[in-house]
């Protein structure tokens, strides 16, 4: 029996049960749209724009390996050398006055273990400092950018070279370095980006995007037939034999505009030679040599959409193995170990321009748009923490014992070195 006041009618029952089946239909709208659902689907679709995510440190793991899958292939031939051994505490230890540091992540957290006193030792040029904090602050900026999605990174202890020959800085062991060579010598040498990734003042680039985004104004604002069709280079002929035959055989050719420089001395007249790293993007042609070791100057000419030549390289950096000599994705011009067939590739050239300026933008867009940007770099150091723990073989411990059985830090945090270095941050009152 239905009472009079509550007696359902047809209309109602229909009613009731259409919102029924709008409530559900919406409920499973909201499920495939919720967070989890919506950044599975974006994962999927997800595609690396040079102009939306060149400077995004943010990414996760899983975009780092789409946007960059060619990256980590130093890091990948590291892993695979040691052959299944492990690193132990001795291969990382470093001696006082030596060019190193001793660094350690402990909870996400980035701390200085050892200085080793490197403002005592031969650093070219002195800029320590900037050696230091450049390579420490990228680091810093892959930990704290690493995003949430992401399990945390492992708990790791290693040490560095800041040295551009690293194997003057620690005979044998294992530790990171801005540059190695492919022999027995540089197996336990793992690649890390150069410090001027952060800064390089010295070369008047105050921060790596900076610099890259004003080359890319210079490269928007004149196309390649408006380029200087000469090959350009600057440098101190002194480092190398081979920058010297590079002058000798270039000298007054009208192919050239290749100048030796000298730095801080107003009465030498090559002085008045320097030159900007962003004007050498002005020119359709430009040279790369090596120093002590590898040369600082290859990543910014990289930036430029030129075509780069270079003698054959002894050094590696953790991006040279992306150089292509010859196919479809040819990026540089190999010269001669002297630079004597130099004249027949400039001649060549100019009378093949589209193949040059076919090399100069696939240079420009493997390195400039994409493996050289900052979200490429913060991958690349995320990834090296990562491929370290898997042949570390300690744990590493932040905190020890003092002479009285007190509970103490072996190590400083990051945030304190940084403000006080080269003062022991302990020493402050």
């Amino acid at each position: 029996m239905i009472f009079k006041g509550h007696r359902l009618s047809l209309t109602h029952l229909v009613f009731y049960i259409s919102i029924s089946i709008i409530c559900l239909q919406l409920r499973s709208v909201w499920k495939q749209s919720s967070p989890g659902h919506f950044l599975s689907h974006s994962r999927r679709s997800w595609s690396f724009d040079a102009d939306l995510h060149s400077n995004v440190h943010t990414l996760s793991n899983e975009k780092c390996d789409a946007a960059f899958p060619k990256l980590y292939y130093s890091l990948d031939k590291a892993a695979k050398r040691r052959n299944g051994r492990k690193v132990h505490v001795q291969d990382i230890e470093i001696a006082k006055g030596r060019c190193m540091l001793r660094v350690m992540i402990y909870q996400g957290e980035l701390f200085v273990v050892n200085s080793g006193q490197p403002e005592q030792c031969y650093v070219t040029n002195g800029n320590e400092r900037e050696r230091i904090l450049g390579t420490l602050a990228q680091m810093d900026r892959a930990l704290t950018s690493s995003p949430s999605s992401d399990p945390s990174i492992p708990d790791i202890e290693f040490s560095l070279s800041l040295d551009d020959l690293p194997r003057r800085s620690k005979g044998d062991g294992t530790f990171f370095g801005y540059t190695r060579q492919e022999s027995r010598e540089y197996d336990d040498i793992w690649l890390i980006p150069n410090y001027a990734y952060w800064s390089w003042n010295y070369t008047h680039a105050p921060s790596w995007n900076s610099i890259r985004r004003e080359i890319q104004d210079v490269e928007k604002s004149v196309p390649w037939e408006k380029k200087d069709p000469r090959v350009v280079w600057r440098g101190k002929v002194k480092m190398a034999k081979l920058r010297s035959e590079l002058v000798r055989i270039s000298l007054g050719k009208s192919w050239s505009d290749i100048k030796p420089v000298v730095i801080n001395d107003a009465k030498d007249k090559h002085t008045k030679d320097v030159m900007n790293l962003r004007d050498f993007c002005g020119y359709k042609f430009t040279v790369q040599t090596e120093g002590t070791s590898y040369s600082g100057r290859l990543k910014y000419l990289q930036l430029c959409r030129s075509a780069m030549i270079t003698h054959p390289l002894e050094w590696q950096e953790f991006h040279t193995h992306l150089m292509r000599l010859s196919g479809p994705d040819i990026n540089y011009i190999e010269a001669s170990s002297n630079f004597g067939n130099l004249e027949s590739a400039m001649d060549y050239y100019t009378k093949h321009d589209t193949e040059a300026k076919e090399i100069a933008n696939n240079s420009y867009e493997t390195f400039a748009r994409r493996y050289l940007t900052p979200a490429a770099v913060t991958c690349y150091w995320r990834r090296l923490f990562w491929t370290w723990s898997s042949v570390q073989g300690f744990k590493p411990e932040l905190y020890t014992r003092d002479s009285k059985g007190n509970k103490v830090m072996r190590a400083t945090p990051w945030t304190a070195f940084a403000a006080n270095w080269p003062k022991d941050p302990s020493q402050i009152p």
